[in-house]
C-alpha cells in the first residue's frame, strides 16, 4: 500500500496468507479459517484463527457452536441489522467478513415451511479493533487505556426471524448486547481533578431488512432501531440513555453485458440523546459548567461504521467482467450528501492462469476543513496485489 501523493510506503498490518480448512463427517462439519497478519516494515507476522467452528444439520435446521462471525441483514456490506461481531478498523474498507472478529457464540436456526427462526447467544463482549498509535492511520487514535472500564460481564443475545411474503424476503430481527465501541459516560474525581470514563454502554436493537425484486431491479432495505443506556456509576454521570435509527437501503441493476450496477443510501438519525456535557467559553475551552447534551454530540457505540459519521451518504458503484471472468474491472463512489467529503475508488483483478490472480485497486479520499475525509487525505493510496490459491 503507497501513497498516491508520493508513492510512500503506508505501513499498517495487511493479510500476506489466509487458510480455509473444512472436515466433514455424517451430519457434522468442522470449519477454520486463519490468517497471517504481516507488516512490511518493523513487523512480525501474526496468526489468527479467525474461524473455528462446529456445525450440526439435524433434519429440521442447523446447530454452530464456536469462534464464527455472523451474517444478518440484506444490503450488501454496511448492514445496521447486522451487530453480532465487532469490527477490525484496520480492514474496514474490505467487503462483508473480512472486517468483522470472529466471537466465540452457539446459533440454532429451525426451519419450518417459509420460516426460518434463528436464535444466537454469545458468550462474552468482543469490542472493535482499533489502530490505536499508527502514525499511518488517517486519524490518530491515542489508546485509552487507563480511562476504559471493560464491559460488564453477561452473555449477549440475538433472534431473527426470516420468511417470504409474495417476491419479498422479511427478516424481523433483536438483539440485546455491549456497544462494539467505548464511549464517554461520565468523570471520576481524582485529587484535585476530574478523569473520563469510557466504557461499553448496554444496548438493545430492534431491526427489520427487506429484499424485493421490480422486474430487472433487486432492491434491498435495512432499519435498526437502537435503544442505548449508561448503567456505570461515576462520580459526574454526563450520559443517561439515548435512542437513535440508521439505515441502508440499496438497488441494484444487472446490464444486458453483465455490468452489475449499485447505488446505496446509508445514514441515521438521533432521536433522543438524554445526559450532560460540558459547556464552552468562546475560545472553545471547556468551562467547569455542564449543559444539557444535544442530539449531536451523541457517539453512536454500536451499528455499521459509515452510517456513524455521516447523517445520510451514497455509494455508488459498476463492476463488470470479461475475458470469461478472468478480468473483474470494479469502479465506487461514497458521497457524503450532508458534508462536502467524498471517496474515489476503482480497481482491476485479473487471472492470467488458473489459480494467479492480480489485484490493483486505488482510493482517493476528499474533503473539506472539519471533515473526516479531509483528514484521510494523505491516506489517499494504490495497492498491489499477488494472490495465489490452492
Amino acid at each position: 500500500m503507497h501513497r498516491t501523493s508520493d508513492l510512500s510506503n503506508i505501513s499498517l498490518p495487511f493479510r500476506i496468507a489466509e487458510l480455509e480448512v473444512g472436515f466433514s463427517k455424517g451430519d457434522f462439519d468442522f470449519i477454520t479459517s486463519s490468517v497471517v497478519e504481516y507488516r512490511w516494515t518493523g513487523g512480525n507476522a501474526e496468526f489468527d484463527l479467525r474461524e473455528a467452528y462446529l456445525i450440526w444439520y439435524p433434519s429440521w435446521g442447523e446447530v454452530k457452536l464456536g469462534k464464527q462471525i455472523h451474517a444478518w441483514g440484506a444490503v450488501d456490506g454496511n448492514n445496521p441489522t447486522d451487530n453480532l461481531n465487532p469490527y477490525d478498523y484496520y480492514y474496514m474498507f474490505l467487503a462483508g467478513a473480512d472486517r468483522k472478529i470472529g466471537t466465540l457464540s452457539g446459533s440454532v436456526k429451525y426451519y419450518w415451511n417459509d420460516l426460518q427462526l434463528e436464535a444466537v447467544v454469545i458468550s462474552e463482549h468482543e469490542p472493535n479493533r482499533y489502530p490505536f498509535g499508527e502514525d499511518d492511520f488517517p486519524v490518530a487514535m491515542d489508546d485509552p487505556a487507563d480511562m476504559l472500564i471493560a464491559a460488564k460481564k453477561g452473555n449477549e443475545f440475538g433472534v431473527r426471524l426470516q420468511t417470504i411474503i409474495g417476491n419479498s424476503d422479511i427478516s424481523l430481527s433483536y438483539f440485546s448486547g455491549r456497544d462494539r465501541g467505548f464511549t464517554l459516560v461520565g468523570y471520576n474525581y481524582y485529587i484535585d481533578w476530574a478523569t473520563p470514563v469510557l466504557t461499553y454502554r448496554k444496548t438493545d436493537v430492534i431491526g427489520i431488512d427487506i429484499v424485493t425484486f421490480f422486474g430487472d431491479l433487486t432492491g434491498r432495505t435495512e432499519v435498526s432501531y437502537y435503544n442505548t443506556n449508561n448503567d456505570q456509576t461515576t462520580d459526574i454521570e454526563t450520559f443517561n440513555d439515548a435512542a437513535y435509527v440508521q439505515f441502508a437501503s440499496q438497488l441494484e441493476y444487472t446490464t444486458a453485458n453483465d455490468i452489475t450496477l449499485m447505488i446505496q443510501l446509508i445514514g441515521n438519525d438521533v432521536l433522543e440523546a438524554n445526559g450532560l456535557t460540558y459547556s464552552y467559553d468562546e475560545n472553545g475551552n471547556p468551562t467547569t459548567e455542564l449543559a444539557a447534551m444535544n442530539e449531536d454530540e451523541l457517539q453512536q457505540g454500536m451499528g455499521t461504521p459509515f452510517a456513524m459519521f455521516t447523517d445520510l451518504g451514497m455509494f455508488l458503484s459498476a463492476t463488470g467482467n470479461y475475458l470469461d471472468n478472468a478480468l473483474e474491472i470494479r469502479i465506487n463512489t461514497f458521497l457524503d450528501l450532508e458534508d462536502s467529503q467524498k471517496m474515489l475508488g476503482g480497481g482491476l483483478t485479473y487471472s492470467p492462469v488458473e489459480n494467479w490472480k492480480i489485484d490493483c485497486s486505488i482510493s482517493k479520499f476528499l474533503g473539506k476543513e472539519g471533515t473526516h475525509f479531509k483528514d484521510m487525505e494523505d491516506f489517499s493510496h494504490i495497492q498491489i496485489g499477488l494472490k495465489y490459491s490452492f
